[in-house]
């Protein structure tokens, strides 16, 4: 992540006050509009925040900022490789410590974040010699509500061989079985060890982490802040009090 910084703390709050963008994402500009609107809904919200003008305060500005680019990031991301973008787990407490405050942040407010981290780093490792199966996260009923992770072997005959053949967020339905109209979403699926206890199975700990490493190396190389908007735990940057 490219960027230039002020060498005093008047003239950071000055870049900041002043940027018409926050930064680029891929050559791209994103305003400084969508900073101050998510600000604005921070500070409506029970808790306390810095006072305004504070060292403090320009830290959860650039903080902000940081959440915004990642989430423009996964956004292009997804785009870019066609991704289904549905509903994701949230994060535990655990789970939000191994994938950093930023990245958890965007995490639970853009679902394009649980979308590209999906892509990236799947459950089951690309080295697997085992024999697998494929397993579906799947909406069923007239409301479609989720009934999770399922082989399809749990559900009517006919609507389990529409959904293998329908594209991933396609509505099925409706298909006759049993006297009964069913309908069904597949929103996503992913190959599994049939030795659930293969190696090759990775824990939800570990993608986080990788994940995490993939979004430091994709900003790295597409994002560019504006001047004030630097890394809040940059130490070259005037507010940070983390030096060493």
């Amino acid at each position: 992540m490219n960027h230039h910084h002020p060498s005093t703390k008047e003239a950071a709050a000055r870049a900041q006050r002043e940027a018409a963008v926050i930064g680029w994402v891929e050559d791209v500009p994103v305003p400084r509009a969508a900073l101050d609107a998510r600000l604005a809904a921070l500070r409506t919200r029970p808790g306390a925040l810095p006072k305004p003008g504070t060292s403090e305060d320009r830290q959860l500005v650039r903080w902000t900022a940081h959440v915004l680019l990642t989430e423009e990031l996964c956004r292009r991301e997804a785009a870019a490789r066609s991704l289904p973008v549905t509903g994701h787990e949230p994060l535990d407490p655990v789970a939000a410590v191994q994938l950093g405050s930023i990245g958890s942040a965007a995490w639970q407010s853009c679902p394009e974040v649980g979308a590209v981290f999906a892509a990236v780093v799947p459950p089951v490792s690309v080295v697997d010699a085992g024999p697998v199966r494929r397993w579906w996260r799947v909406r069923y009923g007239e409301k479609l509500a989720p009934i999770g992770w399922t082989t399809l072997d749990d559900l009517p005959t006919p609507l389990a061989d529409a959904l293998r053949v329908a594209p991933l967020g396609t509505l099925v339905g409706p298909v006759e079985h049993g006297g009964r109209h069913h309908y069904a979403v597949a929103d996503e699926h992913e190959d599994r060890p049939v030795d659930e206890d293969s190696p090759s199975r990775r824990s939800r700990g570990t993608r986080l982490r990788e994940f995490s490493r993939w979004l430091d190396h994709r900003r790295a190389a597409a994002v560019r802040t504006a001047p004030g908007f630097e890394h809040p735990g940059d130490p070259t940057q005037p507010d940070c009090t983390h030096r060493h």
